[in-house]
């Protein structure tokens, strides 16, 4: 089954619509101008894309997918996005039982989970595809927050031209949540859809992208599918 996904900006064609999720469903079934729409609406003006603010993650997604996403993990689980990615994990209780379930109706097409391991055999601390994508697509609706979080784990985010690394730098972040007129400004996806991108992690990135977008709104994405 695959995932649909939209940002529930307030833009008039979602309201329009009845909301973000009878607007994504309005697209499969009549034609729309993507410029009337992106004019007005606030996640596709950022994003500099026709419909940006909507996207679908076919499944089964590719065993190259998952291995992309756990390749953005933190070299150092000792760094800021280190240490709040096992912090999310352990609060939030990413078990990875949703990707398994994913995996084991075929909606994964990889035979089993990569994984990063840190630390020490002993102290091994290990984080799979499994678990972020239980994170990114199996906890509901993204809500800002949630979203930043997200974009840390995956170093996908900058704030004022550098990704903070160091765990005194956190206070960035922290201003970032408090200080919403600053966020687009300061804030920047560092990743890009590339000419050379195979659909399924176009439509990955697409979705980072997206939450990126929702957090500089402080907009919450709506999930689709399971």
């Amino acid at each position: 089954m695959p995932f649909g996904w939209a940002i529930d900006d307030d833009a008039p064609d979602k309201r329009a619509a009845g909301g973000a999720g009878p607007f994504a469903l309005s697209l499969a079934e009549r034609e729309q101008d993507p410029a009337a729409h992106g004019i007005n609406c606030p996640s596709c003006r950022i994003l500099d894309g026709d419909f940006a603010c909507v996207g679908l993650i076919a499944t089964p997604i590719p065993s190259a997918v998952e291995k992309w996403l756990v390749e953005r993990l933190p070299e150092d689980i000792e760094s800021l996005p280190g240490f709040l990615l096992r912090k999310a994990i352990g609060d939030f209780g990413y078990s990875g039982e949703f990707g398994a379930a994913l995996r084991a109706r075929g909606d994964l097409a990889a035979p089993g989970p990569f994984t990063r391991h840190f630390g020490p055999f002993f102290r091994r601390f290990t984080v799979s595809s499994e678990q972020l994508l239980e994170e990114m697509l199996g906890a509901g609706d993204v809500n800002p927050s949630h979203a930043l979080a997200v974009l840390i784990h995956l170093g996908a985010i900058s704030v004022d031209g550098a990704t903070p690394l160091a765990l005194d730098e956190g206070g960035r972040y922290g201003e970032l949540v408090e200080r919403l007129d600053e966020r687009r400004a300061r804030s920047k996806p560092t990743i890009a859809v590339e000419p050379g991108d195979d659909e399924a992690l176009a439509a990955m990135k697409r979705y980072l992208r997206a939450l990126w977008a929702a957090f500089a709104l402080d907009a919450t994405v709506k999930i689709f599918g399971d």
